[in-house]
C-alpha cells in the first residue's frame, strides 16, 4: 500500500525573508512562492496525497492564486512562530499511518521529488544505523571484540528533502551514515529547518517537542531534541537525499550540482 502524504504548506508574502536573504534569479516574493508551490504540486501529481496551505496575511493575489488548486486553504493572521503551531495542530488531524510534509514557501521542489522519498519511505525498515564494532587483527583475521547497537528500538525516518551546501564546508564536516535505496543515496545529518517529512505518529508522540521548538522558530532547538547523532535513544534518523531533491531559495544556500535556473524557467511558464 502505498503512504500517503498529507503537505501543510506555510505560506507568507507579505515577508520576502525573515532574515532579510536575498532570493536567487531576482524573484519577487510572490513569484518565488507560485513557483516553488508549483513545483512542490508537481512532484506529487501521481501519489497519494492531500495539501493544506496555512496563509498568514496572504495577499488577495495568492488567495486567486491557491484556488486555482485542489487544496484546503486556511486563513489567519499569524506571525512565524505561531503559524508553526498551528501546522502540528493540523498535522494531528491526519491518519497515524499517514505522513505529513511540513513545508516552507520558499523551498523548489525537482520534479522526481516525491518519487524518491515515497521510495524511501517504501524501503525504511532496511534502513538501519550501523552498530558500533571493536575490532581486532589477529592472523590476518578481524575479530570483532565488542558489538554495541545504537538503539533500543529502530528509529523512525524524518526526511528533509534538502541538501544544504555547507554540509561540505571542513568545520562542518563528520561522520554520518551513508544509505541508498533504488533511486537515490540518502545522507544522515542532525540539523533542519521547519521543512520536513515525519509520519502522522510521530508528530503526535514528538508533539512537545514541536511546539516548544516554535517559540521563535528554534529549529536548533527541534534539531537537538528529535535528530540521533551517534545514538538513537528515543531520537529519530534524519536524512537528506545526494544530490539534493529541493533548494531553498536563498542565494546562500542553494543546493549544490542542481542547475536550479533551469527548473525557475521552466516551471515559470507554468504558473
Amino acid at each position: 500500500m502505498e503512504s500517503k502524504i498529507n503537505v501543510i504548506f506555510r505560506s507568507c508574502d507579505i515577508v520576502n525573508a525573515v532574515h532579510n536573504a536575498p532570493r536567487p534569479f531576482d524573484l519577487d516574493k510572490k513569484t518565488l512562492i507560485k513557483i516553488c508551490f508549483k513545483s512542490l504540486y508537481n512532484s506529487l501529481k501521481d501519489y497519494d496525497y492531500t495539501i493544506t496551505v496555512l496563509g498568514d496575511n496572504l495577499s488577495d493575489e495568492m488567495k486567486q492564486f491557491f484556488s486555482k488548486f485542489d487544496l484546503k486553504l486556511i486563513e489567519g493572521v499569524y506571525g512565524n512562530d505561531k503559524s508553526i503551531r498551528e501546522t502540528i495542530k493540523i498535522a494531528e488531524q491526519f491518519n497515524d499511518d499517514e505522513w505529513v510534509y511540513f513545508c516552507e514557501d520558499d523551498y523548489l521542489h525537482k520534479p522526481e521529488a516525491f518519487q524518491y522519498i515515497i521510495d524511501l519511505i517504501k524501503n525504511k525498515e532496511r534502513i538501519v544505523p550501523g552498530k558500533i564494532k571493536i575490532k581486532q587483527l589477529l592472523r590476518k583475521r578481524e575479530i570483532t571484540l565488542l558489538s554495541i547497537k545504537r538503539f533500543f528500538s529502530k528509529p523512525n525516518l524524518i526526511i528533509h528533502p534538502c541538501d544544504y551546501p555547507d554540509r561540505y564546508n571542513l568545520k562542518y564536516l563528520s561522520k554520518n551514515f551513508i544509505y541508498h535505496t533504488d533511486l537515490c543515496h540518502w545522507r544522515q545529518i542532525t540539523d533542519t529547518t521547519f521543512t520536513f517529512v515525519m509520519q502522522v505518529k510521530d508528530v503526535k508522540k514528538k508533539k512537545k517537542v514541536l511546539l516548544k521548538s516554535s517559540y521563535r522558530a528554534n529549529d536548533r532547538y527541534l534539531s537537538k531534541k528529535m535528530y540521533g547523532r551517534s545514538f538513537f535513544f528515543k531520537k529519530f534518523l534524519c536524512l537528506s537525499p545526494l544530490p539534493s531533491l529541493s533548494t531553498h531559495m536563498h542565494v546562500e544556500t542553494m543546493s549544490p550540482l542542481v542547475n536550479w535556473k533551469v527548473l525557475v524557467d521552466k516551471i515559470s511558464k507554468e504558473i
